[in-house]
């Protein structure tokens, strides 16, 4: 089996795209956290009901709808979490 060198080159190529992908995403992660001071696990959750309801809104509204309403979405229910929590005080 010969290896061409095309493809050796696609690979590599390929594999220095992705690793630049993951930079940039881990890069921007750390700066959203690092700037808002807390992490905490609820962050995860926004982001997996951001992406559900981007599926969902996707399948009804198609992709430029999920796009511009999903993160609105998300938004309000971040704001009716963070006001029902406000009604606790803290202990």
């Amino acid at each position: 089996m010969v290896v061409e060198p095309v493809l050796i080159l696609e690979q590599v190529i390929n594999g220095l795209l992705v690793g630049a992908f993951y930079i940039v995403l881990s890069l921007g992660l750390s700066l959203i956290f690092s700037l808002g001071g807390v992490v905490n696990l609820a962050h995860g959750a926004f982001y997996a009901v951001g992406a559900y309801l981007a599926v969902e809104l996707e399948r009804r509204l198609g992709f430029f709808g999920a796009v511009v309403l999903s993160p609105i979405g998300v938004a309000l229910i971040g704001i009716v979490i963070e006001r029902r929590r406000a009604d606790y005080p803290a202990s």
